[in-house]
């Protein structure tokens, strides 16, 4: 609830209940929105708020202090720090804490620990149980808001690829909507979760749905300080291509461009990227050989 912070701003420029709601709504209902004891219909909200003279984003930006979820300090010390034993500790009592009060959001910080194990172990400590439950939030999902695509991409290798591939789908179908809200930021979560989705699919030797998501993101018209992920759709490109036909140059080029860009750190990741799919590569082979 945000009205207990819309009184505050309406009180710091001398705007009376009556004058802010006359017209709008009852007083009664004011009053009771602005003590967190009921909400308001989406359009009487920016009806006040244009009373009061605040855009939405203005209140959205001013309400950080509104009650939010706390964090434990343990979540984020366990997903900066590559300390597996502290991390699995870390996850499996988050673990606990979701299976005793079955909150959402405890769920999603689970499946972020989670998550972050399969990068560092490629193995999913996530049970199954929760594994279904996770996908059926995000499968009913209708706005992806920068909530939920943050959420997504904080444990997309953990899905399956029919899972990664459809919520992936979504979440672009959604872009024209999310760009009704004037922030380019839920762009930058896009890209960067769809992609780290994309990488998922080729190491599980998914190219169709691959190549489909890349050829989706493409079309995307991505502001200028956006546009280095044209390169990462490049080397995904390039990716796929190896694994097609295990040509190696195309992308080996590429990092070694990147890197006389002076783009070290990026050239690093690709470079580890490419010795992982290189990996999975022969594990393909060498099944269809058997």
């Amino acid at each position: 609830m945000y009205g207990h912070e819309f009184k505050e701003l309406r009180l710091e420029q001398g705007i009376t209940q009556k004058e802010a709601c006359s017209g709008i709504c009852s007083e009664s209902k004011l009053s009771r929105w602005e003590n967190d004891q009921v909400e308001v219909e989406f359009s009487t909200a920016m009806k006040l708020l244009n009373r009061i003279h605040i855009t939405s984003h203005e209140f959205m930006g001013w309400s950080k202090f509104s009650p939010r979820p706390e964090i434990d300090p343990e979540l984020s010390e366990a997903t900066e720090k590559e300390n597996i034993p502290f991390l699995k500790r870390v996850t499996q009592k988050q673990l606990t804490k979701y299976h005793k009060n079955h909150n959402k959001f405890d769920l999603f910080m689970a499946a972020n620990l989670c998550n972050q194990l399969f990068i560092i172990e490629h193995k999913n400590y996530l049970p199954p149980i929760d594994q279904k439950k996770l996908f059926a939030i995000f499968s009913k999902v209708n706005l992806w808001s920068q909530y939920y695509i943050s959420a997504f991409g904080a444990s997309i290798f953990l899905f399956n690829p029919k899972q990664i591939y459809g919520s992936s789908m979504q979440i672009i179908r959604n872009i024209d909507r999310l760009k009704e809200a004037e922030t380019s930021f839920n762009l930058e979560i896009i890209m960067g979760s769809l992609s780290d989705g994309i990488l998922r699919l080729i190491s599980l030797n998914e190219l169709s749905y691959a190549q489909k998501l890349v050829k989706e993101l493409k079309k995307i018209e991505l502001p200028q300080y956006l546009m280095f992920f044209t390169l990462t759709l490049t080397y995904l490109q390039k990716a796929i291509d190896y694994m097609k036909n295990g040509d190696d140059k195309p992308i080996l080029t590429l990092i070694s461009e990147v890197l006389d860009l002076g783009c070290s750190v990026q050239a690093t990741t690709y470079l580890d990227m490419f010795k992982y799919l290189k990996a999975q590569r022969k594990k393909y082979n060498f099944r269809k050989l058997q």
